[in-house]
């Protein structure tokens, strides 16, 4: 006789009516294992050989934040590359991204941070006033953002994730005299002999590229993204707007990057309840902390942190993974905001890597209360491990449909087409309330270990508990895979985290 899972309300109304149902123990899940599929590229410069280059005195700091960032992100350390002051010439850098290249498998993930000056000049192809950006190598020679797009690019198109870090800026926007190293007005905030230095050199750039808001730009973010096969795999943080300046401090280094570093490694707080922090948030949280600490300084009009390419990707699960939802502001405020089970399926959607196609279609979209079942073909792009999730109409119930106690290999083939439930003697009903369902298909390079899961039986189901331990361990979960002893090798599993997705909707009717 078939199992059968009537999803919704009705479902867990079964389970109440059977009997309390013993939740499994979640296993420990903190942050990932360092993973060989991960890599970092840190340059810093603080020093110039033009004496007309202003010394960064912070940059020495930045390197050290760059190194604990990179360590959260599960890179390990023999696969962290650091480059500094006299020694990052423009042809070591070139170097050192084309090394990196060379290390980079399929489906790893790489973190480039940079910490030094930007600089402006002007360009014909970019029409009027046109200005385009660049990286200021120690030798005074420019690294342009159409050079590093395309010398990042053959990393971007093989890479599951691509996070780059710039803490520099492209413009000399400080009010009256913007490229003097100065003393900031001294506040219980500020370190005694603190010396504040604009991240930009006008050295060879025009008056017009080297101010704000008189130019029509060509940045950096999007002299990369013209060369990115899948934008959803690379995402661009920039310390401050193209027209501002970012501000490097002798005490402690990049303000973006000192805050954001804290924001990642635990600060920032899960602001939509969905059990992960994505970059979006780390860098609200950053932000949240800049701001104040500019904040009536003469001439200076603040600094803005942006964003570009794929906001929701979940960096690293340290700390910030599993820090509370974010509290109310005042004890009479509405309570935080929990995510529903269909954007907590969307967040990990949102994590996929967009080059491994997951082809997903539901037989019936339109489904009858109690009669109707649902039936899904699957077609990967690649081998993989299937996973099914489904998010029920009430809002309030998630289940792990796929694999199950019953159908327990979820290895697929690329190219062939997989269709559920198939014989394995199971079946899902719809059960209501009415409204709309969603279903999270995904199929991943490496296993996923779900035994981390905070869950509860449902037949031969999964449901798996929503609390806010039980959301970051679904995400985390999921996100992560379990590398096997011996991965990467001929014939054996992946060892990367990729994994490709699909998200589907089903409708259930009375």
């Amino acid at each position: 006789m078939a199992q059968t899972l009537r999803w919704g309300c009705a479902a867990l109304a079964a389970l109440l009516l059977a009997g309390p149902v013993a939740a499994q123990p979640a296993g420990a899940v903190a942050a990932p294992a360092e993973r060989a599929t991960r890599h970092a590229l840190v340059i810093g410069i603080g020093t110039y050989t033009d004496p007309a280059v202003p010394a960064l005195k912070g940059v020495v700091h930045d390197l050290v934040s760059a190194r604990r960032m990179a360590a959260a992100m599960g890179v390990p350390e023999a696969n962290i590359t650091v480059v500094r002051d006299e020694a990052a010439t423009a042809e070591r850098i070139r170097q050192e991204i084309d090394a990196l290249g060379r290390r980079v498998n399929d489906g790893d993930r790489v973190f480039v941070y940079y910490s030094g000056h930007g600089t402006r000049w002007f360009d014909e192809a970019v029409k009027a006033e046109g200005c385009t950006e660049g990286l200021l190598a120690t030798d005074g020679r420019v690294l342009s953002n159409v050079e590093l797009g395309q010398r990042l690019a053959p990393l971007a198109a093989r890479a599951d994730k691509m996070l780059v870090f710039y803490d520099a800026c492209f413009s000399g926007g400080v009010a009256g005299e913007p490229f003097r190293t100065r003393s900031f007005v001294r506040s219980a905030s500020t370190p005694a002999g603190e010396q504040v230095t604009p991240k930009f050199t006008r050295v060879g750039a025009p008056e017009a590229c080297a101010q704000p808001s008189n130019f029509r730009t060509r940045s950096l973010a999007q002299g990369l993204q013209p060369a990115q096969p899948v934008a959803q795999n690379v995402v661009h943080i920039a310390a401050s707007r193209p027209d501002e300046v970012s501000f490097d401090s002798s005490s402690f280094g990049g303000y973006a990057t000192v805050h954001w570093r804290d924001c990642l490694l635990g600060q920032a707080r899960d602001l939509d309840g969905s059990g992960a922090i994505t970059v979006d948030e780390v860098t609200r949280c950053a932000q949240a902390r800049i701001t104040p600490s500019l904040a009536g300084q003469p001439g200076i009009l603040g600094q803005q942190m942006t964003i570009a390419g794929n906001a929701n990707f979940v960096p690293a699960w340290m700390g910030a993974a599993f820090a509370p939802t974010a509290a109310p502001a005042a004890v009479n405020t509405a309570p935080a905001r929990v995510a529903s089970p269909a954007e907590i399926l969307a967040e990990v959607h949102g994590q996929r890597d967009g080059s491994r196609r997951v082809v997903a279609t539901v037989r019936q979209p339109l489904m009858k209360i109690g009669r109707d079942t649902l039936d899904l073909d699957v077609t990967p792009s690649r081998d993989g491990y299937l996973y099914v999730a489904l998010a029920g109409s009430d809002g309030q119930s998630l289940y792990l449909l796929y694999p199950n106690a019953l159908a327990t290999d979820n290895r697929v083939q690329a190219g062939r087409r997989v269709s559920l439930p198939g014989t394995g003697g199971w079946e899902i009903v719809a059960a209501g309330p009415p409204g709309p369902e969603t279903l999270l298909v995904m199929v991943s390079d490496a296993p996923r270990d779900l035994r981390g899961l905070a869950q509860a039986p449902a037949g031969p189901f999964m449901q798996t508990l929503l609390d806010g331990q039980g959301r970051a361990r679904l995400q985390a979960v999921l996100g992560n895979g379990t590398p096997l002893a011996g991965c990467g090798q001929p014939g054996r599993p992946s060892c990367s985290d990729a994994f490709g997705a699909a998200l589907l909707k089903v409708e259930t009717l009375r």
